[in-house]
């Protein structure tokens, strides 16, 4: 997915946002704005907006002499996430369908967002409640039902540290139908997306294999993963990605990829075809 003129808006805001979370001083806001133009200035828009959107992270880090801003946020996100779950394993446990319960669950946890769409950090779990009893704009459901056959490979393309928790609980389902499931994170901080740590943290290494994507980009670059992430992506049957990131750097992608997200933004909601704020699981492959 290329970029559009509302992603620099975008990447702006974004900047904005991560310089409020290292500091309250109007000098340090306005001196990360002024660092965003001079990269913004001739900008290409021939890249994906995950890939514009990093330098306001690059910056913001650069700047205000951190590694990873989020930190502490991912702790206290993580930490509500993890409250919930005994909360979601009991609908679970009386769901009507399984399948489509724990797919809502894993999407519910998309909007833990610290970047594009901001979290409100005060109002995490109605929100998640909200969005669990909404139905998907797009659906592949009975595509995936059929595809998630016993020894099926999966690639599991994990999105934020929080989030990872609801994640956990497809993951489980996926493993009682005795799919092959491979897990990913990010190899270093870049917004509150997951890394090893934190899958560590929520379980998931416990289940299944955990694999990093060789660096900090949001969604995955595709000029800069590591060999074993591209092996396992390219011979995987099944590419289930979450996430808006993960969305605009695999949409182009030759292989049978599965994305679960919410629209947060009304360019990927147009490249969707829903309505900002739906939430999505559609499949892309050719």
């Amino acid at each position: 997915m290329k970029a559009k003129p509302e992603c620099i808006v975008c990447a702006y805001r974004q900047a904005l946002n991560a310089a409020g979370v290292v500091s309250d001083d109007p000098a340090f806001h306005c001196n990360v704005l002024d660092c965003m133009t001079e990269v913004m200035n001739g900008v290409s828009l021939e890249q994906t907006p995950a890939a514009l959107s990093k330098s306001a992270y690059r910056i913001v880090c650069q700047e205000g002499g951190v590694s990873d801003p989020y930190l502490e946020e991912k702790k206290r996100t993580g930490a509500i996430a993890m409250g919930m779950l005994p909360q979601l394993r009991a609908l679970l446990a009386d769901a009507e369908d399984p399948l489509e319960f724990v797919l809502h669950a894993a999407v519910a946890g998309n909007v833990i967002d610290l970047g594009i769409a901001a979290t409100n950090r005060d109002n995490i779990e109605p929100e998640i409640l909200e969005i669990m009893r909404n139905d998907f704009a797009v659906s592949a459901i009975d595509r995936f039902r059929k595809e998630i056959r016993p020894g099926a490979k999966l690639l599991y393309l994990g999105d934020n540290a929080g989030e990872i928790l609801f994640d956990r609980l497809l993951v489980e389902f996926l493993l009682k139908n005795d799919v092959e499931v491979m897990f990913t994170v990010k190899s270093g901080p870049i917004i509150n997306d997951a890394t090893l740590e934190d899958a560590e943290s929520a379980g998931i290494a416990d289940l299944v294999p955990v694999i990093e994507t060789g660096s900090d980009d949001i969604g995955v670059c595709w000029n800069n993963v590591s060999a074993e992430f591209l092996s396992a992506f390219q011979n995987a049957d099944v590419v289930l990605s979450k996430g808006q990131g993960n969305f605009e750097t695999c949409d182009d992608r030759p292989e049978n990829i599965y994305f679960l997200l919410k629209a947060k933004c009304a360019v990927v909601a147009l490249e969707l075809g829903v309505e900002l704020g739906d939430i999505a699981f559609k499949c892309l492959h050719r």
